[in-house]
């Protein structure tokens, strides 16, 4: 196996000086970093575009020096260029080719409104339904993508559901780690502070919740938003909330675990309708009870897990209320997070859904 990696550096390079963010087992003979020109992975579309072009080119030339011959090219998305090289790579090596997509893209450029030039998104619709039809097999991880493509023409037979999940490692290290009893009620967000989240919402909750001594948010978090979002806390001049440096999985697990709830938030908008973030699975893997701000799917799979209390139109009287109500009951925090461990144990458990991706290789590959 190789991986074609590019070096760290969302969402800065200097962040994975610390060893603590290097903990995957895999042996980095098998991985090729390679060096990018473009070395700032900023908020301008312009030089995002630039990233993705330069990092495509690069896996480009570096599959052509690569020396072994592969049976299996995996290509992850959200961004589009790397399919490309994905491609390429197929064409050379005569290889399987399995596409792995983490985001709908171009849909969600058009979601977070940064780029609206409809000649540039026209040729991008193209190449995400070229990209879907060259690939042998196409791996999604939320139930709504499959419906997307469906409608693209793509058939559905080719089409694979692997949520995200956690390690048996990670859901029984869960059960060791409980919230505090202590008077004062921790509300959580951990996850990127991007453009697809609406952390506005949860800044006008603790604005409305903030002369309530036992309520406290925390926001353990990376991303281009992260400066304003300080910046605005600051200026509201609010005391109930705090935003932390970015940990590693491992150590943010241990603080999600430690919280008395956790919060989730999308941007409104068709295409966030159909995704179910990483940090959702991660919070009812730490079985924790959750305040949801989101709707479509991501909504619809919290109240199938009975695991949280979510407002689909992000009524800040509503968020509001529903914190007051968990932060009052300990009964009601404890039910709905056992809810959730159940629900990540049987459904996203790590163990079980990579068996899909074995079956895959085993049915194509043999």
């Amino acid at each position: 196996m190789t991986v074609l990696t590019t070096e760290p550096n969302y969402p800065n390079r200097n962040l994975y000086r610390d060893e603590a963010f290097w903990d995957e087992d895999v042996p980095e003979g098998d991985v090729v970093r390679v060096q990018l020109r473009t070395r700032r992975y900023t908020s301008s579309i312009f030089r995002r575009l630039l990233y993705h072009l330069e990092t495509m080119w690069k896996f480009v030339f570096f599959s052509f020096r690569l020396k072994r011959d592969y049976d299996v090219v995996f290509a992850t998305l959200p961004s589009i260029f790397i399919g490309i090289a994905g491609i390429v790579s197929k064409v050379r090596q005569r290889a399987m080719f399995i596409l792995d997509i983490r985001d709908l893209w171009p849909e969600t450029l058009v979601g977070i409104k940064r780029f609206q030039n409809r000649f540039a998104l026209r040729f991008a619709y193209w190449l995400e339904r070229f990209l879907y039809r060259k690939a042998d097999e196409i791996i999604v991880n939320s139930e709504e993508f499959i419906t997307y493509m469906i409608c693209k023409d793509i058939p559905r037979e080719k089409i694979s559901f692997i949520p995200n999940s956690l390690t048996e490692a990670e859901l029984d290290q869960q059960l060791s780690v409980r919230g505090s009893s202590a008077d004062v009620v921790t509300v959580l967000y951990a996850g990127n502070v991007g453009l697809a989240q609406d952390l506005e919402k949860l800044i006008c909750v603790a604005k409305r919740l903030n002369d309530n001594p036992r309520i406290r948010f925390e926001v353990i978090g990376y991303g281009f938003m992260v400066r304003d979002i300080k910046q605005r806390i600051a200026d509201l001049g609010l005391v109930n909330i705090e935003v932390s440096q970015a940990l590693s999985r491992k150590d943010a697990l241990v603080k999600i675990a430690e919280a008395d709830m956790v919060y989730v938030t999308l941007r409104d908008g068709d295409v966030f309708k159909t995704v179910l973030p990483g940090k959702v699975v991660d919070y009812m893997g730490s079985g924790k009870a959750i305040v949801a701000n989101v709707a479509g799917y991501c909504a619809y799979m919290i109240r199938k897990a009975n695991c949280g209390l979510v407002s689909e139109d992000g009524c800040v009287d509503e968020l509001c209320g529903y914190i007051l109500e968990l932060a009052g009951s300990d009964v009601l925090r404890n039910r709905l997070g056992e809810n959730g461990y159940r629900y990540a144990r049987k459904r996203f458990n790590w163990k079980f859904n990579f068996g899909v991706l074995v079956e895959i290789l085993e049915r194509k590959v043999g």
